[in-house]
């Protein structure tokens, strides 16, 4: 049966579940889904350190698909510390407010679904964090191998109580299956149904938090300049394409909105704001790719 374990003491045994995945040359992909505050980013990180002791949430979390390419991409350098790993771990947070973004869902989805139906040579384990499972289109869905429901934290207990299920997708029936592990103890098998998970360390959750806070700073201040876009009538009859938070653009129009004169003004406070060099030919590109999504920053060009 593929859905069963071996017990070991000391270690948890869907942990041992997806690391037999790796050992055995394979890939492995979950998704934490639960209500907002039911603490699906701690479990997440608590099973990627259980996983890996060597587990960094500084280096090994994104917030955007961008993010979880340039870890991804880093683990494929022989030169990066993170490709020595035995076990290549990442953490994609959040990733409804990127995958999901009707705007530009068709494009995202489509370099997505490349991922993950080509890397499973790879041998990564993606974990993914979200408020429910239906981001992800039907066809990348099928691809995952495990739902871990949330259920939320308990102060009593210090842990976050989870619904571990094994995704099986039937191609003929065109039907999903949810099925538990089975674990062998004591020459006994019995069905794991719960999964207490501990809060992570605070070497984890330090730097996990100022990463989360300068995700939702960011994605507060796109919606705003959104919000206020629309409030002042300033939008054209077409409805724009929403700028990716995880990239440039959103500062870019937020400086042009101040007024300039050259564009090298926005160069500079752009490189300033991102204390390295941002160069003129970069600009033009996500000028020229904002004014396709209907973001015309030249109205704020002031004269000399």
């Amino acid at each position: 049966m593929k859905n069963l374990i071996m017990h070991k003491q000391g270690e948890q045994s869907f942990v041992r579940w997806i690391k037999k995945r790796i050992d055995n040359n394979l890939n492995f992909m979950a998704i934490f889904e639960g209500e907002t505050g039911s603490s699906k980013s701690w479990s997440a990180l608590s099973i990627a350190y259980d996983i890996d002791p060597e587990f960094k949430s500084g280096e090994q979390v994104g917030f955007s698909f961008r993010d979880v390419m340039r870890i991804i991409n880093r683990f494929n350098n022989k030169d990066d510390i993170l490709s020595k790993r035995k076990y290549k771990v990442l953490l994609f947070d959040e990733a409804q407010t990127d995958l999901s973004n009707r705007e530009w869902q068709s494009k995202i989805h489509k370099l997505f679904n490349y991922l993950i139906t080509t890397f499973r040579h790879q041998n990564i384990i993606l974990l993914f964090t979200s408020p429910y499972a239906d981001f992800i289109d039907s066809a990348s869905m099928k691809l995952l191998h495990a739902k871990f429901e949330v259920k939320g934290w308990s102060s009593k207990t210090q842990k976050a109580l989870i619904r571990p299920k094994l995704l099986q997708y039937n191609s003929k029936l065109k039907k999903f299956y949810e099925h538990s592990l089975f674990v062998i103890k004591d020459k006994r098998t019995k069905k794991l149904v719960h999964w207490f998970v501990t809060k992570p360390p605070k070497h984890l959750i330090i730097p996990y938090e100022e990463m989360k806070s300068k995700f939702t700073q960011e994605l507060n201040k796109m919606i705003t300049n959104e919000l206020e876009d629309i409030h002042n009538n300033k939008q054209d009859d077409k409805p724009r394409e929403m700028l990716n938070p995880a990239s440039m653009q959103p500062d870019i129009w937020e400086i042009a909105k101040e007024g300039y004169k050259r564009q090298q003004e926005i160069c500079d406070k752009l490189s300033k704001k991102y204390d390295k060099t941002v160069k003129l030919s970069h600009l033009n590109e996500n000028i020229k790719s904002m004014f396709k999504k209907g973001w015309n920053i030249y109205q704020f060009r002031q004269k000399s």
